[in-house]
């Protein structure tokens, strides 16, 4: 690997070395179900909202805001397209074509 790539693309830490410990509160360790988001931004932070609608009722209920950088969206991003892949891989193709699902909007 070229010396420029190691500086994009640090070597995993060790173990130990640099870990961070998280901790969950049974509240957020439970979850929310959410079937839409809508995504605004400025120059400065990303808003993801993530919305619950009812599908007999059409109607639908922010359930959780997300406010974030730039750069921790951009890491999210890579993160998630990353598990999608894997996601494909291992069960097929995923349809977004389902004409019935809510759509998600991005501003």
């Amino acid at each position: 690997m070229a010396e420029a790539d190691n500086k994009n693309n640090p070597p995993p830490q060790q173990k130990g070395k640099g870990r961070l410990n998280i901790k969950v509160n049974d509240d957020v360790a439970k979850g929310t179900y959410a079937n839409l988001s809508i995504i605004h931004n400025s120059d400065a932070e990303f808003v993801l909202d993530f919305v619950f609608v009812e599908p007999q009722r059409r109607q639908g209920h922010v359930v959780s805001r997300i406010v974030t950088t730039p750069r921790a969206t951009k890491r999210l991003l890579v993160g998630l397209t990353e598990l999608v892949r894997l996601y494909e891989d291992r069960f097929g193709p995923i349809d977004v074509a389902d004409p019935s699902a809510p759509k998600s909007t991005y501003h």
